[in-house]
């Protein structure tokens, strides 16, 4: 079933619109599809695999030496560059 309703877009011109009406059948379907929905997600949580606390650990001293590590690289090329950029402004200058 299809309700047509007009829709002002302008105040010279007029558009119809049709809206879909939901029968009582097509309701319970919609609220049936959310519950199996919820249920598909519940399913899904229960198939991951959450990490111990020792690889937890590690990730994270991975990352905080790797972060070290990366940091201690731009530091030296920065001194690098820089030391690079005034060798020839000063022979420029």
């Amino acid at each position: 079933m299809l309700e047509e309703k007009k829709h002002i877009t302008s105040p010279n011109e007029t558009k119809e619109v049709k809206k879909a009406v939901q029968t009582p059948k097509q309701v319970k379907k919609t609220e049936n599809s959310e519950k199996n929905s919820f249920a598909d997600y519940k399913a899904e949580f229960k198939k991951i695999v959450w990490p111990s606390r020792a690889e937890v650990g590690k990730s994270t001293v991975t990352v905080i030496v790797t972060s070290l590590i990366v940091g201690v690289i731009i530091t030296c090329m920065d001194f690098v560059f820089s030391a690079g950029y005034d060798a020839l402004i000063s022979l420029i200058g």
